[in-house]
């Protein structure tokens, strides 16, 4: 499923390729998993110009141990939103 997330600036497609969101149960801790590819973003410059983002930009922010926990934070949001809104069938 693709998510639109906003991310440090930029606007990024998101396509979930696996999510695994196993909730506590009894003893047991939950799981939250999710592995995705990011399609393309947009940034925008200081007047507001929407500017595309390059392929291999986007493969850097992919690889980053700096945006990779905020894209996957920003995923786990709309996730959430879907499914209260969809209910659970909507992840």
């Amino acid at each position: 499923m693709t998510y639109e997330v906003i991310v440090e600036g930029y606007v990024l497609q998101v396509e979930v390729t696996s999510c695994d969101d196993v909730p506590p149960s009894g003893i047991a801790n939950g799981s939250r998993e999710l592995t995705f590819d990011l399609v393309s973003g947009t940034m925008y410059d200081a007047d507001g110009i929407p500017m595309d983002v390059f392929q291999m930009e986007l493969s850097v922010l992919a690889e980053s141990d700096e945006f990779v926990p905020m894209i996957e934070k920003a995923l786990w949001y709309e996730i959430d939103a879907r499914k209260r809104r969809y209910g659970s069938l909507a992840a």
